[in-house]
């Protein structure tokens, strides 16, 4: 099961930073230090990658985005301590997580005008993910997200950046929603990074093809179809 991999990837690691903790004070030697700092990277990696596929088990979508959150934070930080604090954190999360969320592509409110749009597009992310086309998935939530944004801005300030400024970008959209002063929920604001990061590594070319699995994928569509909910409410 994923979930006790994860749990057993957090031992590891808290292990790992112990023992480094330790050779720090005691063994100077700059190879061993290297070496527990390879194992670190390495072993925070591998905890990632379990991430990803447990939470979509996690029932509360703020949980689920504190969990990205911390492992954001500990991706930061050079300093044990505050990296074993966030393991703890993630350990207590984990211990709460009885039940799945079912996938509901249904948002509550839309505004008549993006009605045809915008269900046409949920309805076409709904039949890729049961296809198992898992980047288009990725792609489609970018848009949807890019055209609810749009719209945010067009109704507090009265200029329609689709038409002044075509293609702007996902993190364009976010900067100048900021500047013009536009409230958004700081834990909105990270889901709709965490989608456009991963969008980012679906549609560009790198050396490795990004290839999400189905709990990557469940992830984002809970963080795009939630985002929809509360843009669409305020």
């Amino acid at each position: 099961m994923t979930l006790k991999k994860l749990k057993l990837a957090l031992g590891r690691l808290k292990d790992l930073l112990i023992k480094r903790s330790y050779f720090a004070d005691k063994d100077k030697s700059e190879f061993r230090l290297r070496t527990y700092e390879a194992q670190i990277f390495s072993s925070i990696k591998t905890l990632e990658d379990f991430m990803w596929d447990v939470v979509s088990d996690v029932p509360s979508k703020d949980t689920r985005l504190e969990l990205f959150t911390l492992l954001d934070n500990m991706k930061k930080t050079k300093d044990i301590r505050t990296i074993l604090m966030i393991i703890s954190r993630i350990e207590s999360i984990l211990g709460e997580i009885k039940e799945k969320d079912e996938l509901n592509f249904n948002i509550s409110k839309i505004p008549a005008d993006l009605k045809e749009d915008m269900v046409a597009d949920l309805d076409e992310l709904k039949r890729c993910y049961e296809a198992k086309c898992y980047r288009s998935c990725i792609i489609l939530c970018g848009r949807v997200i890019e055209v609810a944004l749009h719209r945010k801005y067009f109704d507090v300030t009265g200029n329609d950046l689709l038409e002044k400024s075509p293609g702007i970008g996902l993190g364009n959209i976010i900067a100048k929603l900021s500047e013009k002063e536009i409230p958004l929920d700081p834990g909105l604001t990270q889901q709709i990074h965490l989608i456009n990061n991963v969008r980012i590594s679906s549609v560009h070319k790198k050396k490795e093809v990004f290839r999400p699995t189905k709990a990557q994928t469940n992830a984002i569509i809970l963080f795009t179809l939630d985002t929809l909910d509360k843009l669409f409410k305020e």
